[in-house]
């Protein structure tokens, strides 16, 4: 829908989960080098504010008088408490137990849920939500809808995040009491329906506007025109994936693996407490989910002034001189914000190891980090919640 507009404004575009999306927009800075647009995008974003099309995420809406058992039967963590104009995170596992994919969920009411999932994710989140549906549930008492090509998404985030919205005239009240963090918000835009969600994948303060596809290109001017004012940016998928490394949000299929439990993630609430069946419960409490020596989601946290950890680079285990691998790093970067490097990994019994310093080899060449907890920007969340 914006494809016009993002080459317009410099976009160089990249595939991203089947799409091509803007990767960075270096000539809004007069920069060339795509590696030092992307810094750029990423330290503007946290200084100022950020504008980012998120249309490709998943909008898959369920609804019926059983869309809240069929939610709770294909989350891990419980959907139907969630209150109206609330949105929780979760996961959905595949019947082994394994991660599928990530994302959050927003409750419309008892009867009608909407679904985000990963923009690579739709297709196969459509199927298995359809496929439980008739083999589990009445199909004629719970139905799923693909919203996704119908509606566009522009996100603000950073600090002045709230005051970019604000200026929109959507009519609605963005104060923390009234819009907190995790909620949604019906409003309209240009006389079209429209809805606000305050959810973010950069741990900054965040709103999600989504608007008609027709109303998408009257949404982008004015936020851009806004943002201009405010010496925001746009931002592209290259800056949000260094920005949400910042804050240790990962991403299903890049780290994690065809292995990975929501334990392996240190997420184990549900797994504990949940008396009700989901996909993938009984596989959670199998001897290979609770053996040692899984592959666990870790930070890696090497000095200031060494050189960024190479992605792939195997975090080494040696023993009586013979060396052997123990992990892998999924994520590196370097962060602008931070002003060092920054890595996530899945490391063997990685949760119970924060602060040993392990050795990494990657094509001849050795390096050494610490391990460390995945957030590594603002771990108080005062940024994200204040």
């Amino acid at each position: 829908t914006l494809e016009n507009e993002h080459k317009a404004a410099g976009a160089v575009f990249r595939e991203y989960g089947g799409w091509l999306r803007p990767a960075h927009y270096g000539g809004q800075f007069g920069i060339t080098d795509w590696q030092t647009a992307i810094q750029a995008e990423a330290l503007r974003a946290r200084q100022v504010v950020g504008i980012l099309d998120g249309s490709p995420l998943g909008k898959i809406e369920v609804m019926g008088p059983q869309a809240s058992a069929l939610m709770d039967f294909n989350s891990y963590q419980t959907l139907s408490t969630l209150k109206p104009g609330r949105i929780r995170y979760g996961f959905m596992l595949t019947e082994a137990g394994v991660i599928y994919d990530d994302g959050v969920v927003s409750k419309v009411s008892d009867d009608h849920y909407i679904v985000s999932c990963s923009s690579g994710h739709v297709q196969g989140v459509h199927m298995r939500l359809e496929e439980w549906r008739q083999d589990q549930f009445d199909p004629g008492q719970v139905y799923i809808h693909n919203s996704t090509p119908q509606w566009a998404t522009l996100t603000a985030t950073g600090p002045a995040s709230r005051e970019l919205v604000g200026k929109l005239g959507l009519g609605i009240d963005l104060s923390d009491n009234a819009l907190p963090h995790m909620a949604f918000a019906d409003a309209v835009f240009d006389g079209a329906a429209c809805r606000v969600a305050r959810v973010s994948f950069t741990g900054d303060r965040s709103y999600e506007v989504s608007v008609p596809q027709s109303k998408a290109p009257a949404l982008f001017q004015a936020m851009r025109e806004v943002a201009g004012r405010l010496d925001g940016c746009l931002l592209g998928s290259e800056a949000l994936l260094l920005l949400r490394a910042e804050k240790g949000y990962i991403i299903a299929g890049k780290d994690t693996d065809g292995t990975t439990m929501p334990q392996d993630l240190g997420i184990t609430g549900p797994r504990d407490k949940r008396q009700n069946e989901f996909v993938g419960k009984r596989s959670l409490f199998t001897e290979n989910a609770m053996r040692e020596g899984r592959l666990q989601a870790v930070g890696l946290s090497v000095e200031n002034g060494k050189e960024v950890l190479p992605t792939g680079a195997h975090v080494i285990d040696t023993q009586n001189g013979r060396h052997r691998s123990a992990g892998f790093v999924t994520s590196s970067y370097w962060s602008p914000n931070l002003d060092r490097p920054i890595a996530l990994a899945l490391v063997e019994n990685g949760l119970s190891r924060l602060g040993e310093e392990v050795g990494l080899y990657h094509l001849g060449k050795s390096m050494a980090a610490r391990i460390s907890p995945v957030c590594a920007f603002d771990p108080e969340g005062t940024r994200l919640n204040g």
